[in-house]
This record gives structure tokens, sequence and C-alpha cells, in this order.
């Protein structure tokens, strides 16, 4: 196969970054092709095959690479390219410098030619000169060149005025909103701005219930009080109603509605069970969600009816990505935006016009999208965002087209994974307090520190002499650090990467291996306990997950994703390095290592865990739970709403037994050696919402 052709397995247009052809802009995400200001949609698979002669670098590809490359290697007609082909010659014929050439007996080569250069005029002799006209019939040279002068100009200002002008936003007040202890959470903005509806909670141990205030002062209101969860409310653009998401704890959710200021609550319709599900209303009839019809379908959003409750889906993402969620409609109910996850940690922001059905990707950098907002022209998105290694607040105009700008703040640490707005761009955020720290599970349940430091520590991992491994936000991007036994902590990457997880031990202690993200492309590393010898192993692009060392340290097992889900690989450490699927090893979903070097992993999310070779106790592992395997049996870090986290043993044989409750557990576990247990533990939790004033220039 044609070298530049082969740089990934296959073709993920979720995932292709835009490219420029000659005077065209290539957008393969969005499917479009922009030449002179116009812009032209291409089906998925003509943009393939696109893609896939543009990577060819000007050499012919065969018919059976392209075929390949585009159909996946199924057995398709001759007539299905030609197709593509004749449609994508329509679509760049307005660029005479783009050639898409047939080869005989071969197949085809897209060129992009250089800009001619145009010849400069040859000096002619000078002709005779007529006899000058009578002077009233002539008019002035000068005059004639001044009023074609005057036309350009009137008609290059009325272009310039119906462009729309670049607008800068700034940050010019902030003040807080709540101060109550616990954790105020998903803050909703009325559409004037004269109320608030946040979820609160005394800890993270407790479900949430709604809350009302006035934004200027007074007592919160309850609006509900539920055994289960009550989320991400948002008031209806008349502001007489609230839709919000109830979850039990297990089983799907629900969407509800309830009226302000008062009036009995009603199930619209049925979701499933999400961390971040997101609701919104594109009018008065109908709310948008990130929503999937069954658990095994993909994330996508779906329109629903709040008369009926019958649902619609609104996207179909490509199999290649994570799929589609967290909806929110402009205020002129015309467009919505969503996060598109092409894979683990690496995200971009889509716009779906809901008039044509077109889709556009407004981001194409992959960094994590987080919380965002439309301003009140319908024009503007406000949104949170690791661009460059640290969260930030945003901002990108959807009429432009220009990248997106940071909005200075100067607030100190705000967190912006939730926001809210009102039709004065007054914009509510969530300001933490609080941080993720490691510590040693002693007997008995107490915890003893590894981390101090403020910021984000997880996914511990301790190798034979007490270092701990772990991945910190605590300078910006997630990096991957270590902390002795003499409590010296050590950042080993400077990777920023949207993403890095899951470091594991080699198996003498001296190296360690991990999954790393950055720009849209996700990729296996090693690198040595001191920092040194950073090294890349992959080089393919594609999601990976869980990297696990061989018994005797000469291989790494991971995860990769597929069109048919996630398979087990293979990447020995000499040789070619060529990575290689294990056989049996299609439908994992995670994957761990046991100390003597067993596979263990679940084939279903909440299933069992099982081991690839051998036999391994019976332990389920419910979504939401930890688990790790280590000298004594495998550990599950339990994730209830209706008790409290816990950490239970499940040995080789014999019953499990509970070591200890952990009720400031963040959600992570690891194991030493020597069956020490670690834990992610949150702490000096408080979460209170703010206002951000933003201004226009």
């Amino acid at each position: 196969m044609n070298e530049h052709v082969a740089l990934w397995p296959g073709l993920n247009l979720a995932r292709e970054l835009p490219f420029t052809l000659a005077g065209a802009q290539v957008r393969p995400a969005a499917l479009e092709v922009e030449t002179a200001g116009a812009v032209v949609q291409l089906e998925p698979r003509v943009m393939k095959v696109l893609v896939a002669l543009h990577r060819a670098r000007g050499q012919p590809v065969s018919r059976d690479e392209l075929i390949d490359l585009c159909w996946n290697g199924r057995i398709v007609t001759e007539g299905a390219l030609n197709r593509c082909v004749a449609q994508l010659r329509k679509a760049l014929q307005s660029e005479p410098r783009i050639r898409l050439d047939t080869i005989p007996t071969v197949g085809y080569r897209l060129q992009a030619l250089p800009e001619a250069r145009r010849a400069l005029p040859v000096a002619a002799e000078p002709a005779p000169q007529p006899a000058a006209p009578a002077p009233s019939a002539r008019r002035p040279a000068h005059r004639v060149v001044l009023g074609l002068l005057a036309g350009v100009a009137a008609a290059s200002a009325g272009l310039w005025l119906a462009l729309p002008r670049p607008v800068s936003w700034s940050a010019q007040g902030y003040h807080p909103l709540t101060a109550e202890q616990g954790l105020e959470t998903h803050p909703a903005l009325s559409p004037t701005g004269e109320q608030i509806v946040y979820s609160q909670r005394p800890d993270l141990s407790a479900r949430r219930d709604l809350y009302i205030r006035s934004v200027e002062q007074g007592t919160p209101v309850r609006i509900t009080s539920h055994p289960d969860d009550d989320i991400s409310a948002v008031w209806s653009p008349r502001g007489d109603r609230l839709a919000f998401i109830r979850t039990p704890p297990s089983g799907a959710c629900t969407v509800m509605i309830v009226p302000v200021p008062v009036g009995p609550e009603r199930a619209v319709a049925p979701c499933q069970q999400a961390t971040y599900t997101r609701v919104s209303w594109i009018d008065d009839q109908t709310l948008v969600i990130g929503d999937r019809p069954s658990p095994a379908d993909l994330w996508r959003l779906r329109a629903i009816d709040v008369r009926t409750g019958a649902a619609r889906d609104l996207t179909s993402p490509d199999a290649g990505t994570l799929g589609d969620s967290d909806p929110a409609a402009s205020p002129d109910g015309r467009y919505v935006v969503f996060r598109r996850s092409l894979m683990h940690g690496a995200d971009d922001l889509f716009l779906k016009d809901l008039r044509t059905g077109r889709e556009r990707a407004l981001t194409t950098d992959g960094w994590k999208a987080a919380g965002y907002v439309w301003s009140a022209d319908s024009r503007h998105i406000f949104y949170s965002s690791n661009r460059g290694g640290e969260f930030g607040l945003w901002t990108v105009d959807i009429r432009t087209g220009q990248p997106p700008e940071r909005i200075s703040l100067g607030l100190g640490q705000i967190t912006f994974s939730r926001l809210s707005i009102d039709r004065r761009n007054r914009l509510a955020v969530e300001a933490p307090r609080g941080r993720t720290n490691i510590a040693w599970l002693e007997p008995g349940g107490r915890l003893t520190p590894v981390t101090t430091e403020a910021g984000l520590d997880w996914d511990p991992e301790a190798a034979a002499d007490g270092t701990v491994a772990y991945v910190s936000s605590r300078n910006g991007a997630p990096e991957l650090w270590v902390t002795r036994p003499d409590g010296q902590s050590v950042r080993l990457t400077s990777i920023v990467g949207s993403y890095l997880t899951a470091p594991s031990w080699s198996p003498d202690g001296q190296s360690l291996a991990f999954v790393a993200v950055k720009g849209r492309r996700s990729d296996l590393y090693t690198v040595a306990r001191d920092g040194s010898a950073l090294r890349s192993l992959t080089w393919d692009g594609v999601d990976k997950l869980e990297p696990v060392w061989g018994p005797g340290g000469d291989r790494i097992y991971y995860l990769q994703r597929t069109a048919t889900g996630f398979q087990l690989m293979e990447r020995l450490l000499a040789g070619d390095g060529r990575p290689r699927p294990v056989p049996g090893g299609a439908g994992w979903r995670n994957l761990r290592a046991g100390p003597d070097g067993r596979l263990f992993g679940l084939r279903t999310p909440g299933g069992q865990v099982e081991a690839l070779t051998g036999a391994a106790p019976a332990v389920r592992a419910p979504i939401g739970d930890a688990w790790t395997v280590g000298r004594d049996g495998i550990y599950v870090l339990t994730a209830r709403r209706d008790q409290p986290p816990g950490v239970w043993l499940h040995p080789w044989s014999g019953p499990a037994r509970k070591l200890a409750d952990v009720p400031t557990s963040a959600g992570y576990i690891g194991v030493s050696p020597d069956g020490r247990v670690l834990v992610a533990q949150n702490l000096d939790d408080q979460v209170d919402l703010g206002l951000v004033e933003l201004s226009r220039q």
C-alpha cells in the first residue's frame, strides 16, 4: 500500500484535521469543502475518498487501496467508487488548481497545483495617436478614473458593512451567589436573570434537590424533595417551567418538568443514566437531550416532545466516535451546539442547524470541551476548555469562522464544567474549594496521605519500593507524577495534552507505561521513573486505554478501539515494534494485570471480571465501581448512591470481605505489590456559585 495512505489503520472522519488543498479549505469532520467562500457539503464516503487521496501527497492511489480505506475492505462495485470520484470532481471544479486524474489500470491521483504567476505585460510600440476630439465630446480621463474608484470604494464599503464585525469579550466583575455549607452545582439562571435554580447537597454521599432563590438576595426555597438525584435544571424560554433530570441510584433516568413558581411535577420521558446528562429547550414544546435509544447504541442528540414524550434522533454520530452529548439550544431556536467525543480524552464542539440539518465543527483541535452556553444574540458560544493545558473560559463566533479566543477573567480557581447565562450575558459558574489527593488505606480504614498539594490527583499505582505514580493536574494540564517514600514529588512528563491516564509500573519498577492524548491523537508511551527516556510506542492515534506490562517486562498489553469495540493488543518492546491483536481479545472493556502476569478484564459494562486464562473469583463490577488486581485477590471500590463508598477484597479463594468504608473516595483505587491499597480522596469539599459579568467590545 502507498506509504502515505497507510498513516492510520483506517479512516475516521471525526478525527481528521482540516487541511488546505490549493485554494480550498477541507473540513473532514464537518463534511465540508469551502472554495472562494462557497461551501459544498460532501457525502461521508466522498469525503473519505478525498482524505485518502490527500494523504498520498500527489502519488497515485490504487482502486483497491481506496476501497480498503473508504469501504473498510467490503466488496463493492467499481461503480460505487466511480460515483464518488465523479461527485468529488464536481465539488472541486471551481478551483482550477486542483486536478483529480485517472491513472489507467491503476487508480487515481490528486494534485494541488501552486498558483500560477501572472506574466508581466510586454511593453508595446507606441501606436499613433488619433486626432483629439472636440472638447465638448470628451470626458477628462481623471474623472473616469475617479468615478471608477468611487464605485469600487462604495462596493467595498457595502461589503465591509455586510460582514459580521469581530467582537471581543471580557469579564467586568464577579460576585458570589451562594455560601451555604455543602455543594451547590448545576446553576440555571432564569431568562430575565432575576432568579437562579441549582442542585444542592451537604456532601458527596447525599442526593441532590433543586432550590430556587433570587439572584440579588433571598433565602433558597426547595423545589423538589425526592429520594432520587435531581440535576441539570433548565428554564423554559418563557420562564414558566423547569426541565430537569431525575436519576435513581441505579437504572434509567427520567426527564421531568415542574411549573414555576408552584405546581405538580410530571415525568416527560425516560432516558439512559449518564454522569453528565444535560437537557435544553429548543422551543416551548421541545426539549433536546444527550441520550441513546438503548444501552447498546451510541450517545446522540434526541428531541423530546414535552406533550407526548415522543423522542426522535437529531444526530447520527459516526461509529468511530464515542457519540454526542450535552446539547445547548440557541436562544432563537435555530441551532444546537453539542460535544462530540472523538475518543477518550478528546472532544470537539459541533453545531447543528435545525433548519437545514447541516452539522459543522466549531473546534477541531481535540481539547476537552466542558460546559457551554450561548450569548443572548445567538451568535457567540462561551465554553470551558483545557486548550493549552489549563481550564479556562473561551468564546467562538459562529458567524465569522475565526478560531476560538480566550476570555481574560483573573478570577482565580473557578471550574467551568457547568455554566448558565441570562439575556444580559451574565454568566453563572461553579466555584469549588477543595482538592483530590492520593492516600494509603491502612488497616481499620485510616487514610495516610501520599500527596497534599492543591489540585486533582488520580489513577494511583505503587511500585515495590513504595513510590507512587499518579496523574495530576496541579500545574494545569494532566501530567504523570511520582511521589517517593521520602515524600518528594516529581513531575515526569510535560506533554501538555488534553488527557493522560492509566500509569502502569514495569515489573522491575524502573519504567511506567501510560496513554496520553494530544491533538486528537491517542498513543501509548513509556518513561523512566526519573522522567528520562520518554518514548512513544504507537503512532496511529487510535483510541487506547489501560496499558499493562507483561510478566517479563518485554511487552505491553493495552486496549484499542475498533469499529466493533475494543480489542486487546500486544506491543513487543523489541523486534519490529508493530502492535498485534491478541487472539481471543476482542470485546474487552477494561484491562488489569495480576502479579503472576495473568490478564483480567470486563467484556460488558457492569459485568463480571474474567481472566483471559485460568479462573477468577466471581466478582461483578457495576458501572461506577473501580477495581484492580493485587497479590491477595481482586479489590473493588464500590460507588453506590445509597451507601458510602467502600473497599472490598475478593480473595483468590474464600468469601469477599469489606476492608473499610471510604466516605471521601474520589473513585480511583490502586494496590502495591505487597497488597497495600491506594485510593484518591476528596478533601475540603465545597462548591459555591458565582456570577461573572461579561461585556462585549
